[in-house]
């Protein structure tokens, strides 16, 4: 089947049998032209009835996970629904599953056999904690996971319980590294000719977005250090300040940024020595003083004032919006974020356009979500042409990506990201920075190499080039020639301004695949800010609602989320497009704006917003899935436990765990509506437990019998987890410049996909030389000469 860039994957045909956990997996691979097929039991998934819900109690949730598939029922409980199965997986490339570890072997399915019968197969298990290791059976929600993983512990102000971020943080995040695992593999298999079975762990999958928490723990208590990862808001670099009309976000870093809002200020005398220049030592005046400053300058003025005044002078600022804010901001209606659109069988309302667009043109909605049996009879995949004796012997494990060349151009917490999971499954990543414009993220730790450049930064070789040379530019050039993929989030116009926007680097290798991500986009009219991704959650409504239901102002987080997500779904389109030029000869240009990354996470929420203005707020640790929910103190310093009672069985459980206590025999607490009803008396009842008991001990108990809960989880909890350990996920290595320091390991697990290799972040133009003769053949001469001009730079 022919291929449209901008629906990479046409032709590629998917299974989807997740309920809840991992169904935006299989709707990524329907936005980019997959073929997908839900799989759903007689009566409709579970996940239908998941909040929020419409006017009509349709479930927002499911529905904007599951556009763009078709849907049919099959029990596969019974033989005939098993056989049904069967003949999808027959013609079908994907199967994205999303069944507990031991529920397919308790319908007589195994992933074995059904390989063995499908041997091109590719089978994606999205689990909570995987299949195997010691949490393999523990019950989850997202909330649990997030905890668990240590994004938890970090948010929000003391005082108040650490704060869970609105949204399906986890399950989204293992559903986007679950789509790029599914394409690794079809890339694999044009090499195998076979498939496999990959094991996705959700809880690993959100840990690796955790921040480089566990890079910096182990590093800074290595060196006899205290890592202080205990929750302060916004910290005191994500400043949150009131204004006329609400709230804007500033984040002030360099210099360049602190001068001009030091113009903004009026020039004080006392803060014009050049020792305020450092973020360090404003880091010290920063509550006392220049908050105090900040709130008198911004009081009188709106929000989209100060934006638009903060952004021209080149500081760093941007508006904290609503979902209702959100939904009429012009730069959002420019880009069309969001379409008016059916989403499901009779609603129709404001829907998060998609994550990704190529070559222009967005890859997202197609087909509303569909009734459960609605396609049950219309689905009729031909069977693929392959006999069992043409298909291959396994071989051996091997990494998928290698011979993949790639460019980096990367910086911060977004493109090297990409360039990371490239390169640490096999790709040739080639990190392109110089020494006159470093990417910050080496430096924050006071010299060349940082925790968090390393964990970002593995597995690359550095070239130490500038751009901005003539001699250095034509350089670059020859290495867009060579390269299958060049990555940047850069500043909105810097490519250009460098001759290497898509159009000049398309001329010099029509086959390239060119991954951008700015800020706020590349059009619109918020193109040009500049900024941080604690910027895109202000501005794109997540800030607003992370935030406890009482009218206080929202606490912050010190996160830098979305960046470790943004370079995941980037690489999901690259490998995309790689799959489609692999068909029709021809590169593309993926471009993910970080802001509306932030906007699609909380696609269910803006759409309740547009259905029922006025119906959104911040809800806090609270769902209106069951009740209690919520994150509970625990006995010791600063400990909790987050527990979530899904329905009326979980509260059945609960019960037994606590020993029966008569204030739960209260038959108004019987069902989630009597319980709903009560949140603040159960939340009461329940603290009162937990805070005789440890974190582990609370979430042992309760997971004992089945009730989802998990220890919010520090730092140093994640450093020494079993379960991680386990599964592999935590890998020691002796990083250059810093010593042995742990980094985050896999979120899947295969057998035709060897442990992601583990090298040390290079130093800065440590491989300048080696490529330069390798790659472009250039004797020391010539090199030396490009040294001398400051085209090259070695270490």
């Amino acid at each position: 089947m022919p291929h449209t860039r901008h629906q990479p994957l046409e032709g590629t045909r998917v299974v989807d049998s997740t309920d809840g956990r991992g169904d935006l997996c299989a709707r990524l691979l329907a936005d980019l032209g997959a073929d997908v097929i839900k799989v759903e039991p007689p009566g409709g998934a579970l996940s239908r009835t998941f909040p929020p819900l419409g006017p009509d109690g349709t479930s927002l949730s499911f529905a904007v996970r599951n556009t763009n598939k078709r849907g049919v029922t099959a029990d596969l409980r019974g033989e005939s629904g098993r056989s049904y199965l069967d003949r999808l997986l027959t013609g079908a490339d994907v199967w994205v599953d999303g069944h507990a570890p031991g529920a397919l072997a308790e319908l007589n399915l195994d992933h074995a056999e059904l390989l063995e019968r499908h041997p091109r197969l590719v089978i994606v298990s999205i689990t909570d904690f995987g299949l195997t290791g010691p949490y393999r059976d523990f019950a989850a929600t997202d909330d649990v996971l997030q905890s668990m993983a240590g994004l938890v512990a970090r948010s929000g102000v003391l005082g108040k319980p650490p704060l869970v971020a609105p949204g399906s943080l986890a399950y989204d995040t293992a559903s986007t590294m679950g789509a790029f695992a599914a394409l690794a593999a079809l890339w694999q298999r044009r090499e195998t000719g076979r498939g496999q079975h990959i094991d996705l762990s959700a809880f690993e999958a959100v840990a690796q977005i955790g921040d480089w928490s566990l890079v910096n723990y182990s590093h800074i208590s290595a060196t006899g250090g205290v890592y202080d990862e205990m929750r302060n808001g916004s910290g005191p670099v994500y400043r949150i300040f009131p204004c006329a009309d609400g709230w804007v976000r500033t984040v002030i870093i360099s210099v360049r940024q602190w001068r001009a809002m030091r113009a903004w200020l009026g020039e004080p005398e006392f803060l014009q020595d050049e020792h305020w220049d450092q973020l360090l030592p404003r880091m010290s005046i920063q509550e006392d003083v220049l908050d105090e400053l900040y709130i008198e300058l911004f009081k009188d003025r709106t929000s989209a004032e100060l934006a638009d005044e903060g952004q021209r002078r080149g500081v760093v600022i941007a508006p904290v919006l609503s979902p209702a804010e959100v939904l009429v901001t012009p730069h959002y209606l420019d880009r069309g974020t969001f379409a008016d659109v059916e989403v499901t069988a009779g609603v129709r309302g404001p829907l998060a356009s998609g994550f990704l667009e190529i070559d222009g043109m967005r890859a997202g909605y197609r087909l509303r979500a569909s009734r459960p049996d609605e396609h049950t009879g219309d689905v009729d995949w031909p069977r693929p042409d392959v006999r069992a004796e043409a298909i291959p012997a396994p071989a051996a494990a091997a990494p998928p990506f290698a011979g993949l060349r790639v460019l980096d151009l990367g910086h911060g917490g977004v493109g090297v990201e990409v360039g990371r999971l490239l390169g640490e499954y096999g790709a040739d990543v080639i990190k392109v920075e110089t020494r006159t414009y470093p990417d910050f993220i080496r430096l924050v730790s006071g010299g060349l190499m940082s925790p968090s450049f390393a964990s970002s930064n593995r597995c690359k070789r550095s070239l130490g080039l500038n751009a901005k040379k003539e001699r250095g530019r034509a350089v670059m050039h020859r290495l867009v020639r060579w390269a299958d993929v060049l990555i940047e989030n850069t500043s909105t116009g810097v490519m250009a301004a460098l001759g290497l926007d898509y159009e000049s680097v398309h001329r010099l290798n029509p086959r390239l695949v060119m991954v951008s991500s700015q800020l706020m986009g590349s059009k619109g009219p918020w193109k040009d800010w500049i900024g941080y991704g604690p910027i895109t959650r202000a501005a794109g409504g997540m800030t607003y609602l992370w935030n406890f239901p009482d009218g206080s102002p929202p606490p912050g987080s010190a996160a830098i989320h979305p960046d470790h997500f943004v370079g995941r779904m980037c690489a999901v389109g690259a490998i995309a497009s790689l799959l489609a030029r692999a068909e029709h000869g021809e590169g593309a240009h993926l471009e993910v704006a970080q802001v509306e990354a932030v906007v699609n996470l909380l696609s269910d929420t803006f759409l309740q917003e547009g259905l029922s203005p006025g119906s959104v707020s911040p809800m806090g640790n609270r769902s209106d899935r069951g009740a209690p929910w919520g994150v509970y103190r625990c006995s010791g310093e600063e400990r909790w436990c987050t527990i979530t009672v899904r329905d009326d069985d979980d509260w059945r459980r609960l019960r037994e765990a606590l020993g029966d206590p008569t204030w739960a025999q209260d038959p108004y607490f019987a069902t989630v509506k009597g319980r709903l009803a009560m949140m603040d008396q159960l939340d009461a009842q329940l603290s009162a437990w937990t805070a005789e008991r440890s974190d582990e001990e609370v979430m042992r108990l309760l997971q004992a019998v089945g009730v989802p809960a998990g220890r919010v989880a520090y730092a140093a909890d994640v450093y020494s987890d079993a379960h991680l350990a386990a599964r592999g996920y935590l890998r020691p290595l002796d990083q250059p410049g810093l010593g042995r320091i742990m980094f985050e390991g896999p979120a899947f697990h295969s057998a035709a996909i060897p442990t992601p290799r583990l090298s040390g972040a290079p130093l800065l133009a440590e491989h300048t030389r080696e490529i330069c003769h390798e790659i472009l053949g250039m004797d020391d001469a010539e090199i030396d000469e490009l040294v001398a001009d400051g085209s090259l730079e070695t270490t």
